[in-house]
């Protein structure tokens, strides 16, 4: 409610200075009207001076002090909110209705002016709620129509008609566009609605990405630092224990297992390190670059990136083809016998093919068949993950020529599970 009340005085405060110019011009319309058409007000009226009517200064003096005082209604109506809603209309109203009575010559241009302004305000005041704008609308267009009679009383039936039916038609357009700004601010609200709903439907897949993401990290480091800690203490309490049944030898054979299990721990773990730092990249040459630098420090393999054209791939593409190229430069600083790697990526015809190659020993590709299938280099985990991407895996490689693994991907975009 607090919210809604400081929403509908800074709209007042917005529309005062359109709807005070708006004002000015019927003030100057009416004085028009009042000087050039002949006619005469109430008797009373004529009675206060008669010599001010005589030489014209009264008509023009009441129009603006009618104007100027429904003016100032307007400048001081977020104030007048304050103290109550129905007063913002209610005040002006009543010094309309004077103006009508004392003075009819310039009351068609006064009520024509007036009616539109106490409309706007009153659709500003009780846009909220469909059942007070009728109940504000009905009452301010039924004084209206009894001061319209009151001026064909006076004017003659003739002319209060022509009057009477420029309203109707001036009512007939307020009604009009009252209808069209409710049909407005319904679609708004609605929009207003969805865009909540939206931003909670937003908040839930962030929240859910969040709690992937850990879980994703939490395998990463069950998979590499636990398994390796816990499988180095294992072998430390193995030592321990031919230590204490006097058999130094195999004692040391075990810890010299244990500093390579260590080594290697270290490495997987600087590895999945750098994978994590890479899911943060929006890019993927500065991936495929974190990813270089990692190698080059845990095995000692220098890589090349040269990428042309990138596809805008998701993150979760981004993350799959991270993989792909780490455990690929994982087998060459395992397998190859090198310490050199290239990476190749170029896009052409809505393809988009990403090389890993090597300059060491190779294989015969006579016996590659039978590597893959003994589960060596990996290549069953890289072609998976090639799969979900919707690519492929191929591996070209001849001995003492090195190896070269060439994932082939669509350019489309799509989001990962």
């Amino acid at each position: 409610m607090k919210r809604n009340n400081q929403r509908i005085l800074q709209t007042l405060t917005t529309a005062r200075i359109p709807l005070i110019i708006w004002m000015v011009m019927i003030g100057f319309t009416a004085i028009f009207v009042m000087t050039t058409i002949k006619g005469t007000g109430l008797v009373h009226v004529t009675l206060i001076n008669d010599q001010a009517r005589h030489h014209g200064f009264l008509d023009p003096m009441v129009v603006l002090t009618s104007v100027f005082s429904i003016i100032a209604s307007i400048w001081f109506s977020p104030r007048i909110y304050r103290w109550h809603p129905w007063l913002v209309i209610g005040i002006p109203m009543i010094l309309v209705s004077i103006y009508t009575v004392l003075f009819n010559r310039g009351a068609p241009v006064i009520l024509a002016g007036t009616y539109p302004v106490f409309m706007i305000e009153s659709i500003i005041i009780y846009d909220d709620n469909r059942q007070h704008s009728r109940l504000i609308f009905w009452p301010i267009t039924f004084i209206y129509a009894i001061l319209l009679g009151v001026y064909a009383l006076y004017v003659g039936w003739l002319q209060g008609l022509v009057v009477i039916q420029a309203f109707a038609f001036l009512m007939a357009i307020v009604m009009y566009y009252w209808s069209f700004y409710r049909d407005q601010v319904k679609k708004t609200q609605q929009l207003e609605d969805l865009y909540s709903e939206l931003q909670l439907a937003y908040s839930q897949v962030e929240e859910s990405a969040v709690r992937a993401e850990r879980q994703r990290v939490a395998r990463e480091l069950h998979d590499t630092l636990t398994q390796g800690l816990a499988g180095i203490v294992m072998q430390l309490e193995a030592t321990d224990s031919f230590l204490l049944k006097g058999d130094p030898a195999r004692a040391e054979e075990i810890v010299a297992n244990t500093i390579q299990d260590a080594r290697h721990t270290l490495h997987e773990s600087r590895t999945t390190l750098t994978d994590l730092r890479a899911t943060t990249e929006e890019s993927l040459p500065a991936r495929l670059q974190l990813v270089s630098q990692a190698v080059d420090k845990n095995y000692h393999l220098k890589v090349d990136v040269h990428l042309n054209q990138v596809p805008d791939y998701s993150p979760g593409q981004l993350t799959e083809i991270t993989r792909i190229v780490t455990e690929a430069l994982a087998n060459v600083a395992k397998h190859a016998q090198t310490d050199q790697a290239l990476i190749q990526g170029d896009c052409h015809d809505q393809i988009f093919k990403l090389k890993v190659i090597d300059f060491g020993r190779g294989f015969d590709m006579k016996n590659f068949a039978k590597y893959k299938k003994a589960g060596h280099f990996g290549l069953q985990g890289l072609q998976e993950r090639a799969d979900r991407l919707g690519g492929v895996l191929t591996v070209i490689s001849a001995e003492d020529e090195g190896t070269t693994v060439t994932m082939t991907l669509p350019t489309t975009r799509k989001e990962l599970a």
